[in-house]
């Protein structure tokens, strides 16, 4: 599941959302937008915080 999606089906904003994984606002903004990858310790706080609906693959647009 896209990050984006994530969002959108949890009702969650992309700020509710940096201050969930400890990132600004703008970097959650440049990940949904696909402009940028999360760095490793920060895909792990993703993948955490989103129960593992978000995965590292889907950053790259690979299956999970």
């Amino acid at each position: 599941m896209r990050l984006q999606d994530y969002l959108a089906e949890t009702g969650m904003t992309r700020a509710e959302f940096a201050r969930r994984i400890g990132v600004k606002h703008i970097s959650v903004t440049r990940y949904v937008n696909e402009g940028r990858v999360p760095e490793p310790s920060v895909m792990e706080k993703i993948i955490e915080a989103t129960e593992g609906k978000v995965t590292a693959n889907d950053f790259f647009g690979l299956a999970a």
